[in-house]
């Protein structure tokens, strides 16, 4: 479809260098304290907008120049070329892709209290709303380079489209080195859990280097079982 920009915006411009790319991106001028009932509003919108809503840590255009991404990324393969032998050491031989939990709560009211705990937490004030068809293609749409150490914007669309489809993950939020995500269906199993933290960590090995060494796997892979699926979040590295 094609977008179409809501009636009604807080002071924001549309960014030129996305035009060129065929890709609509609108960004606000300024912080918005009240950014994530903004937030709410275009989610909801979205089906008619086209248009995808995610918060910023900052207001200015430091996204690149919004090229079309290459030719398309399959999560699995390219997760199972980064495992090596000793990558994780709960497992070690490469153990497939994480099982989400059988039942969870709706992805867009996940996505939405995350929107209120990342405004609330001071972490991003900003909107853009970004012409995509889902979320995970965000980063990729806004040539994201906040994990540039490790993984390439479309490689991480792709990882988080393999998350969306599987855990009802929703890109909420940028900053320059950071990436928040709500989780409608993680894991709760602790071994699928430990899967998952290793597909985390493949992803964003900076993640795992900073909090903790790659042989604390099953702390790490605690979090996805026992914090509440609303407030899961990813670090990634700064590029």
């Amino acid at each position: 479809m094609d977008p179409s920009l809501p009636e009604s915006l807080p002071p924001g411009r549309i960014i030129d260098s996305y035009g060129r790319s065929g890709r609509l991106v609108w960004m606000s001028d300024g912080r918005l304290p009240d950014a994530d009932v903004w937030w709410r509003r275009l989610c909801a919108e979205r089906g008619r907008t086209g248009l995808y809503p995610v918060l910023l840590e900052y207001c200015e255009d430091w996204h690149g120049h919004g090229a079309d991404g290459g030719a398309p990324v399959d999560a699995t393969e390219y997760l199972r070329g980064r495992w090596e032998p000793g990558s994780w050491p709960d497992f070690p031989q490469w153990p497939g892709l994480a099982t989400p939990a059988t039942t969870g709560r709706d992805p867009d009211t996940c996505a939405a209290e995350v929107a209120t705990t990342v405004v609330r937490e001071n972490l991003a004030h900003c909107l853009a709303l970004v012409q995509v068809e889902r979320a995970s293609d965000a980063p990729a749409a806004l040539h994201w380079t906040g994990g540039a150490n490790h993984i390439g914007a479309d490689e991480l669309s792709a990882v988080l489209r393999s998350w969306e489809d599987r855990f009802g993950a929703r890109v909420v939020a940028f900053g320059h080195g950071s990436l928040h995500l709500s989780a409608a269906t993680p894991p709760r199993d602790l071994h699928e859990a430990q899967i998952l933290a290793a597909e985390h960590y493949l992803a964003c090995p900076d993640v795992t280097e900073r909090h903790g060494s790659p042989g604390s796997g099953v702390h790490a892979s605690r979090a996805p079982i026992s914090r509440p699926p609303a407030r899961t979040a990813s670090d990634a590295p700064p590029g």
